[in-house]
């Protein structure tokens, strides 16, 4: 995502380039791993667990990892709000693209872990001809 004139200041936010990058590589793995059954056209229910179980717990990483991020939000809003106080439209704008920003590098990940487990569910039921072993009560 392109940075636009965004407010200059410090968050304290941690730089986790090394953990994304190391998530990045396992969900590739996850993907890998789905494509190989994709083409069997076939998957067992210990499959379907075991990937989904890894993809939920990579999303919950991501999810921890992101948490500083969403701390930032209010002091964030109000950086642009009092340096934009005649234009709240803007201020609004920008803040809101910075947030995104901020965001994009975890959403990008969690998006594609998102994916895989919607191509999961529908590889499962398309199999089966049944809900996986996860969607029973």
């Amino acid at each position: 995502m392109k940075k636009q004139n965004f407010i200059v200041h410090d968050f304290n936010l941690p730089n986790h380039s090394n953990e994304l990058s190391k998530a990045e590589s396992i969900i590739e793995k996850h993907q890998q791993a789905f494509k190989v059954l994709q083409n069997r056209n076939n998957i067992e229910d210990h499959e379907y667990t075991r990937l989904f179980e890894e993809t939920i717990r990579m999303l919950d990483y991501l999810g921890r990892l992101s948490t500083p991020a969403f701390a930032i939000r209010n002091e964030l809003e109000e950086l642009y709000f009092k340096k934009f106080i005649h234009s709240p439209e803007l201020a609004k704008k920008l803040w809101l693209d910075h947030y995104k920003n901020i965001h994009h590098p975890y959403n990008l990940l969690k998006n594609r872990c998102f994916k895989l487990l919607e191509d999961l569910d529908e590889l499962y039921i398309n199999v089966h001809n049944k809900y996986p072993p996860n969607w029973e009560y």
